[in-house]
């Protein structure tokens, strides 16, 4: 791909399903596991100290991508940098249902609103349960997400975080499947994608990367 490789995640073994414990930086910060995520977090930092907002995607769904966002953020939450994780996979939020925040105001709805964007993301945006960590959720599934996503509203929001947060992560969909990804990564400062050698195929990863 051309690509530096920012670190390598072995498999995770978490006890709970949802909710802050499902998060191994969380549940058990001292396992060798952990490891992999402060090597991807001081990557990070050696490949650009200014990228303070990073959008995480994957080639096709089940590639892991939300759970390394969760654990990278945590690691930035202990490291004592001012963390938001916002779930912008607006199709299948999978970091709202991990976190369990279902049936909850979020993202689209901050998007579609028609108040104050900074007033309305800070009711919005809602404690993790870890500390130095806040989450907004996706919100009510729209009809239209890459229009959502292109909204000035989106931006507007991005820019309010990065005067709040330390350290702003982003989930988006799959690249293959969606225009978001591309949409959302021209507003950020950069892009990781999540690969299992497992399961992708070389084509579909390298046409991620070009999307």
């Amino acid at each position: 791909l051309g690509l530096p490789v920012l670190a390598m995640v072995r498999q995770l073994q978490t006890p709970v399903a949802h909710g802050p414990e499902a998060l191994q930086m969380h549940a058990d910060p001292s396992s060798t596991e952990c490891e992999d995520f402060r090597t991807l977090r001081t990557a990070l930092a050696l490949a650009d100290k200014e990228a303070r907002q990073i959008v995480i995607s994957s080639a096709e769904p089940a590639d892991g991508k939300t759970t390394v966002l969760a654990n990278l953020a945590v690691c930035y939450a202990q490291s004592e940098k001012r963390t938001l994780l916002i779930d912008a996979d607006l199709r299948r939020p999978g970091m709202t249902a991990l976190l369990d925040m279902r049936s909850v105001g979020g993202l689209s709805g901050v998007i579609r609103g028609e108040g104050d964007v900074v007033k309305m993301a800070t009711a919005h945006v809602r404690a993790s349960g870890i500390e130095g960590l806040d989450v907004l959720p996706s919100g009510p599934r729209p009809a239209n997400p890459a229009e959502l996503l292109a909204n000035p509203r989106f931006s507007e929001l991005l820019a309010w975080a990065a005067t709040v947060y330390d350290q702003v992560l982003i989930d988006s969909p799959p690249a293959l499947a969606t225009s978001d990804t591309a949409i959302i990564g021209r507003l950020v400062d950069g892009t990781v994608i999540v690969v299992q050698p497992e399961k992708n195929r070389r084509r579909s990863v390298t046409h991620a990367i070009e999307s």
